[in-house]
Formats: structure tokens, C-alpha cells, sequence
């Protein structure tokens, strides 16, 4: 049965299952489809998808098939906790994953730890994510802004003989947990923050926010802005402009740049590109381009794809070493799973840090060199640091809920 057709079936007959069958395992994907991160959104399923299909191909999870729902939780906070409420009390889904917006994610796994549910973060990167909204029942898989901004920030201020630094930040839970780790690391490597310039989420004035910017003398600018306001944002700059000042940006996904092939970028961070050389790349990049062969968006996977991925494959594999779905199994498990270089694509091995529930990967440095007829080839990897290098010192003291508080769940 197809995962879409599986989907179906599932909301149609889950209340008819034989005695004698198993029930489906249900994972709900929640990510926002519509509004500047409903491009990413779609990314992050499709490697949800790759991940279950390659399992229910080889007979599902301990004989159980598993099924993909996907709800929208929107960008309100509020009504992502309501989302989550009524996929755990009235769906009775087994698992949730994804978020894409670290405001998203916060709140529905608030809602999540209540009940005991795992919550897979497979794409949001507030530094906040694995310190204060960290919980017992929350693993995030995407590197943070802080492990970005670390490498970043290290190679732009020791390219400056002036280490003043200006932020241009977005006004939300990602954009300032990012401003916030940015300023300790600019004065680690010996950098002063000069000032900083807010922009409301909805950017309705790009070039009067780059104004903003261009009256502080500065050496470099950080940049913590999120989603398709990237693209607008950019579109702004004259490309001359990098070349007076060392511009980097935390993150930019794949999402952010294939749509705009045109538009310059400084230098930014990322955790993955389908052009590495690494083992598992080029087959993992066949398989996606067969899978969705169909579609003109996103003819390539990236970052957000292969990390959605992955973190599928984490939690559907905790369930097969332990034999169970049982949240405290998988909870520990998890706590404790290291991948070699070759399983995640990447130049370095990476682990699940028990203390913070953060993966600990690879981060790239990159850059944007415009192709616009051919965007596949604009990216440029230009080096990469291993876990150890940009690891984020707060999560060391992350206090998450003790196991024994939280119910027991085996969906």
C-alpha cells in the first residue's frame, strides 16, 4: 500500500482493525503548510516519508505497518498546543515529529511531556529548543543556530581587523534564542556587539531594515532571519556589499535557496548538501529524485529532507533494538544512539546527547555562488567542523524531567 493511500485507509477504518491484524503504528507529521515555511514543511515530510517507506517496505516496525498523518499546527503557538491536544486525546497518534518554527515546536511538546508522547524535532533550530524548552520526551535533531553561529562567527571575525558586530534579527522565540547565543560568542572570540536592528516576522520593510543596518558602523553582520523572509531579505543587497563587510547568516536551508537561485548569499551554515562527497549521498540523492520524479519542487533534497529523515529512521529503529513502543524504552535508547559518519552522510560521527536531547553533527560552512539556470550547482561547501567544535556549552547544564515523573505510553 502506498503512504498516501495508507493515510487514507487509516483515517477511514482505524475504529474496523481485525482482532487478529495489528494496528497500524500512527506517527503525525506537524509541520506548517501554508504561510513562508510551507516549502520546508513539505521537505521535512518527503523525508519522513523515504524513512517509513523504506521500513514498511521490509514488513513495518515489530509487524505493524506504519502510517504518516500530517496536520497543519499553523505559526500560532496557541493553536499548535490545541493541534497537539487533540491528535494525543482524540487521534490517539503514536508519535509526533517535526515543527519547522522553534515556537511551534516549544509548545507542542509542552503539550506532549503532559501525556508522555515522544516529540521528534526534525527541523527547528532555537538554541532554546535543547536548553530551556528542552523536555524528557523531545529530541531535536537539527543543528541549532548557536552550533552554526559558532563556526561562523569564529571564521568571520578572524577575517576582520575590526571585530565589531551588528544583529539583524527576527523578533521571535528562534530569532532571539540565535541573538542570544550570537552575543557570548562574539565576545568569546573577542568581537563587541554594536548594536542590533529587530525585524517583525511578517518583514514588511526589507530595505528600510537593511537601512537600519548600513547606519551601524560594523565589521560584520549576523544574521538570524528564518524562512522565505531570507529570500526577500537578500533580494535587497548589492552583492558589493559583502565584499566591505563579513555578512553571515546562522542557518539557510535548502528551501530558502533553490527557489531563489538568482539571489546572493554570504557566507551561512548548514548540516548537509546533495553534492557531498560523503558515503550514502549519492544513492540517498537517486532514491528522493526517483521518489518525487513527478513534482518540479525541490528536484534535489537538502538539508531539511535529509534531516527529517534521519530522524525517522532514529526513532523507527529505537523501536526495533528495544521490541517495544514503550516511551520509557524508547526514551532511553535514544539517550543513548551514536551514528557512524557513513549512517548520517556526513564527515563526522555524530550522538544524541543524553543531557539535552540534541543531536551533536557536522556543521558546514557555505556559500552562494548564483547559477540561476542551473541552481543545483550554486552551493559551495567550503569546509566543516566535527560536533566537538561547535557545540553549544549551555546544553551541558539542560535540566530535562525526570523519567520516572512521566506516565508510561506504548502505542
Amino acid at each position: 500500500m502506498g503512504l498516501f493511500m495508507a493515510c487514507v485507509a487509516w483515517a477511514q477504518t482505524s475504529a474496523a482493525v481485525p482482532a487478529a491484524a495489528k494496528a497500524p503504528l500512527v506517527i503525525a507529521h506537524v509541520a506548517p503548510t501554508s504561510g513562508r515555511f510551507a516549502l520546508h514543511a513539505e521537505a521535512d515530510r518527503r523525508g519522513a516519508e523515504m524513512a517509513i517507506e523504506e521500513f514498511n517496505a521490509r514488513g513495518g516496525v515489530l509487524g505493524r505497518e506504519v502510517v504518516l498523518v500530517a496536520r497543519d499546527p499553523t505559526l500560532d503557538k496557541a493553536r499548535a498546543a490545541q493541534v497537539a491536544q487533540q491528535l494525543i486525546t482524540e487521534s490517539k497518534v503514536g508519535f509526533l515529529l517535526g515543527a519547522i518554527d522553534s515556537g511551534v515546536a516549544a509548545s507542542m511538546s509542552a503539550v506532549c511531556q503532559q501525556y508522555g508522547v515522544l516529540f521528534i524535532n526534525t527541523n527547528s533550530s532555537a538554541p532554546s529548543e535543547s536548553v530551556e524548552n528542552a523536555h524528557r520526551s523531545k529530541f531535536t535533531f537539527d543543528a541549532n543556530g548557536a552550533n552554526f553561529n559558532r563556526a561562523l562567527l569564529q571564521y568571520a571575525l578572524a577575517q576582520r581587523p575590526g571585530k565589531r558586530v551588528v544583529l539583524l534579527t527576527e523578533d521571535n522565540d528562534w530569532g532571539r534564542s540565535n541573538a542570544a547565543a550570537s552575543r557570548a560568542i562574539v565576545a568569546e572570540y573577542g568581537g563587541s556587539v554594536v548594536g542590533e536592528v529587530l525585524v517583525p516576522v511578517a518583514l514588511p520593510d526589507p530595505a528600510g531594515a537593511l537601512r537600519q543596518v548600513a547606519a551601524i558602523a560594523a565589521d560584520v553582520v549576523a544574521v538570524n532571519v528564518s524562512g522565505s523572509n531570507q529570500i526577500r531579505l537578500f533580494a535587497q543587497i548589492d552583492p558589493a556589499v559583502f565584499e566591505a563587510q563579513s555578512w553571515v547568516v546562522g542557518e539557510v536551508d535548502w528551501e530558502e535557496l533553490y527557489p531563489a537561485p538568482g539571489t546572493p548569499r554570504p557566507l551561512y551554515g548548514t548540516t548537509w548538501a546533495w553534492n557531498l562527497d560523503t558515503p550514502g549521498t549519492a544513492q540517498f540523492v537517486a532514491r528522493y529524485r526517483e521518489r518525487y520524479r513527478h513534482t518540479q519542487r525541490l528536484p534535489y533534497p537538502g538539508d531539511v529532507t535529509h534531516a527529517a529523515y534521519l530522524a525517522t529512521k532514529a526513532l523507527l529503529s529505537a523501536m526495533e533494538r528495544t521490541g517495544s513502543t514503550d516511551n520509557h524504552a524508547l526514551i532511553r535508547a535514544l539517550e543513548g544512539m551514536r551514528w557512524s559518519a557513513r549512517e548520517r552522510m556526513q564527515h563526522d560521527d555524530a550522538y544524541m546527547d543524553p543531557v539535552s536531547h540534541h543531536l551533536q553533527q557536522t556543521i558546514y560552512i557555505a556559500t552562494w555562488k548564483p547559477r540561476p539556470d542551473r541552481p543545483e550547482l550554486s552551493q559551495v561547501i567550503l569546509g566543516h567542523l566535527p560536533p566537538a567544535q561547535v557545540r553549544y556549552a549551555p546544553e551541558g547544564k539542560t535540566q530535562l524531567e525526570p523519567l520516572a515523573s512521566m506516565p508510561h505510553y506504548a502505542p
